[in-house]
């Protein structure tokens, strides 16, 4: 049998107790080798340059978290409050108050554990101390973009700009023009990068310039590409000696990953409705309010509703009146002052098929966080297409979920019977809607399963009036599949499947 004094009891229920308040501190040991980097020139500790750690523990900001010098490595010991991933980069803060330097590799991950840990030494950017000097076949298929007029082949350029001088680090004209393939929509250019380190990673985008102009810059919709040396790229060219220079050849993209099979064929207007009750019930909760996500301003009221995509270039604080919504009665919405909100949006031949996009309040982003976003697949064979039924605002994230409960859809006469509707949409990511039909006041049970047959959602109500009603189904937190939803309705009982696909 063990004995414990009472102090020692006492801290251990403390411990306990913090712990399952979550407020117990997990100290995590950041390390980081700067060597390459002072050798360089970019670090500099006696002209009171630091290096510090950002991530989700703490914002992605601040320099509180300070490395200090420990024989070869710099290091940093983080109280970081929950266990679990984390991320992170690495940012040199320049002694003289210029800008702050950010590694260019992609974002770091750490699984804290329950009292903390220790993480493995890395340098910093991944910039060892065995170097080499490549050029990258730099190659975009520009098809897309020619199709639906968004690059002019006799005017506009396509460069690349990444984390490199050679491209600009991420600014100006990059890497310079790239040139047209004969007889294809290809643009390339070889890039010439002296002195990498070897397993160094490269980020980088392909940017359209209109006029060759940098300050009219279109970017790529996608996630960041990359290139990482290993030192033994064959230098081939040009024949027969070569140049110095070991080639790296990555696979021709299309920009922005859109390919001839991912557009529109035939042009469509597309009818966006939004039922934004959610966001009145909100304003008027008074133990609440509506905060725009990127700039913290509170919102009031309503008084513009909006829409933002990639097909607009995402305009909080400045939307066209062509992508403001309107509960006038106006076609496309169908009845003034039910709160539900529409505009008719043209989009044409050459366009993603795939529309991403969210809605705004008087120009702010208030509907989710960020890229939580609606997305639906659009079908061309029709001039019209119609969001229908209308999204219910805020349904993609989470901000809503206290105002968004049952909706009810407006119908003149009952429905005649019982009935569970296909979802919409479907394949869904990562929310839809269940929709069923009440001929009669009754207590319904809707329930959720995956493919092995385990509930992952239910909402009960014990009286509904007759009517149309839609249920927000959100699937963030699950995975990829196959999922059935079953409705109970006095006796009537029916289920469907439905795809979620992320």
């Amino acid at each position: 049998m063990k004995f414990f004094s009472k102090g020692i009891l006492a801290a251990v229920v403390v411990v306990a107790l913090l712990t399952s308040l979550g407020l117990a501190q997990n100290p995590t040991t950041f390390q980081v080798n700067m060597n390459v980097q002072q050798f360089i020139g970019n670090f500099d500790p006696g002209a009171n340059d630091i290096v510090v750690v950002r991530g989700s523990f703490n914002e992605w900001s601040g320099n509180d978290d300070v490395f200090t010098l420990d024989d070869t490595l710099y290091v940093c010991e983080v109280e970081i409050a929950a266990t679990g991933g984390i991320e992170y980069k690495f940012v040199i803060v320049p002694g003289d108050g210029g800008g702050d330097v950010w590694e260019g590799v992609a974002n770091r991950t750490y699984d804290v554990p329950a009292g903390g840990g220790i993480i493995d030494p890395v340098y910093f950017n991944d910039m060892g101390w065995e170097f080499t000097d490549i050029e990258v076949l730099m190659r975009v298929d520009m098809q897309v973009q020619i199709l639906n007029g968004g690059f002019d082949p006799a005017t506009d350029w396509v460069i690349a700009r990444g984390a490199h001088e050679s491209l600009g680090n991420w600014g100006g004209t990059g890497c310079g023009q790239l040139i047209q393939e004969t007889g294809t929509d290809i643009y390339s250019k070889w890039v010439e990068f002296d002195q990498l380190s070897v397993g160094q990673t490269i980020e980088y985008k392909f940017v359209i310039l209109e006029d060759g102009n940098p300050d009219l810059a279109t970017w790529e919709q996608s996630d960041n590409r990359s290139f990482s040396p290993d030192g033994s790229e064959p230098d081939n060219l040009p024949p027969p000696s070569g140049n110095g220079y070991g080639e790296i050849q990555p696979d021709v993209v299309y920009f922005s990953d859109i390919s001839p099979d991912d557009i529109i064929t035939s042009d469509v207007l597309v009818n966006f409705h939004v039922d934004v009750r959610p966001a009145f019930r909100k304003i008027a909760d008074p133990d609440s309010f509506i905060v725009d996500v990127q700039t913290g301003d509170t919102v009031w009221t309503v008084d513009e509703v909006d829409v933002a995509g990639f097909f607009n270039g995402w305009p909080w604080g400045g939307f066209d009146p062509a992508h403001m919504l309107n509960d006038d009665g106006t076609a496309p919405d169908e009845t003034a002052g039910d709160s539900i909100y529409a505009v008719g949006v043209q989009f044409f031949a050459g366009d993603p098929i795939e529309l991403i996009y969210k809605y705004g309040i008087n120009g702010y982003d208030v509907e989710a966080g960020f890229a939580q976003n609606h997305s639906v697949i659009l079908d061309d064979a029709n001039p019209i297409f119609d969001i229908d039924p209308p999204d219910i605002f805020g349904s993609q994230g989470d901000l809503y979920d206290p105002w968004i409960g049952v909706i009810e859809h407006p119908v003149a006469y009952p429905p005649e019977s019982f009935n569970l509707l296909q979802n919409y949409p479907n394949p869904f990511n990562p929310s839809t809607l269940i929709t069923f039909q009440l001929p009669q006041a009754s207590a319904v049970n809707l329930k959720v399963f995956n493919i092995n047959g385990q509930e992952v959602y239910n909402y009960t109500s014990n009286n509904l009036n007759p009517g149309e009603y839609h249920i927000p189904f959100d699937g963030t937190n699950l995975a990829s599949g196959v999922y059935v939803y079953q409705l109970l309705a006095g006796d009537y009982k029916a289920t469907h499947k439905m795809v979620l696909m992320k």
